[in-house]
C-alpha cells in the first residue's frame, strides 16, 4: 500500500512537471480560428448536459475533457473514433456533436456498469442517447477486453484516427487496451490517455516509445495526448 501511494505521487508530480498549456491553450495553438467558432457549440453541450444531468436524482460524475475532444474532432474529421469509459457520457456526447457538425465520421466505446448503482446499464451514455446521430455510435458495455475485440471484429480493413482512454485506470488495463488496438493504430492515430497520474502507464509508455507528448490538466486530472503532431499538418 505505502509503494502504491508513493507511486500515486511521484506520478502526480511527473504529469505536474510536464503540464506546460491548458486545455485552451493548447487548443488555440492548433487551430486559434477554430477554437473561437467552437465555443458557442461547446457552450451548447455543457448547458445541455446541465439540464439532462439536473433531470436524474442520480450523482454519475465528472467525465473526461469534453472540450479537447469536441475540438480535436472538429480538427481533423476522423471517420473511426474508439473511446473506453463512457459513463454519463460526457464524451460521447462531445465526440457525435462533433461527428455531426463534420457530417461523417463512427463512434465505438467500450464501457462496464457502475455497480454501485441499481440497473446501472441506464445511465451508460446516459447524455448521448437522444442525439440524432446515434445510429453513428456503437456502445458495447461488457468491458473493454471483450468490447474492444468486438469492435475490432467490427472495424474490418479500417484503422483509428482517434483513440481516447478512460476506463480501467490501471497499469495493466491501460496496456491490454492498447495491445488489443494495436493492429488499428498508426503513427497517424491521436491518442489520449485520461487520468495519467494514477501510475507510471503514461511515462513509461513514452519513453519506450520515443514519443512526443502533451499533458493537459482537466477538472484537477491530468490527460496525456500523443500523435498531436499530426494536428499541425491539417489543413484549416
Amino acid at each position: 500500500k505505502r509503494f502504491e501511494k508513493n507511486t500515486l505521487i511521484e506520478a502526480k508530480k511527473w504529469a505536474m512537471s510536464n503540464t506546460k498549456q491548458t486545455t485552451e491553450e493548447f487548443c488555440r495553438s492548433v487551430d486559434s480560428l477554430l477554437y473561437d467558432e467552437i465555443r458557442t457549440e461547446i457552450k451548447s453541450i455543457q448547458e445541455y448536459a446541465a439540464h439532462k444531468l439536473s433531470e436524474l436524482n442520480v450523482p454519475l460524475g465528472g467525465g473526461g475533457n469534453y472540450i479537447l475532444l469536441y475540438f480535436l474532432i472538429r480538427k481533423i474529421k476522423p471517420l473511426i473514433v474508439v473511446e473506453t469509459g463512457v459513463a454519463a457520457g460526457w464524451t460521447s456526447l462531445a465526440i457525435l456533436r462533433a461527428l455531426k457538425k463534420n457530417g461523417k465520421g463512427f463512434l465505438y466505446s467500450s464501457d462496464f456498469p457502475y455497480f454501485r448503482l441499481k440497473n446501472p446499464e441506464q445511465y451508460i451514455g446516459y447524455l448521448a442517447k437522444d442525439e440524432i446521430n446515434k445510429k453513428d455510435w456503437f456502445l458495447d458495455i461488457r468491458g473493454d477486453d471483450i468490447a474492444l475485440s468486438e469492435i475490432m471484429k467490427q472495424l474490418n480493413s479500417n484503422s483509428i484516427d482517434l483513440f481516447h482512454y478512460d476506463s480501467d485506470k490501471s497499469y495493466t488495463g491501460k496496456t491490454n487496451a492498447i495491445e488489443i488496438l494495436k493492429s488499428k493504430i498508426s503513427s497517424k492515430t491521436i491518442i489520449i490517455f485520461d487520468d495519467i497520474q494514477n501510475n507510471f502507464h503514461f511515462r513509461d509508455f513514452v519513453e519506450k516509445n520515443q514519443k512526443t507528448f502533451r499533458i493537459l490538466k482537466f477538472q484537477g486530472k491530468y490527460l496525456g495526448i500523443l500523435n498531436y503532431e499530426v494536428l499541425f499538418n491539417q489543413g484549416n
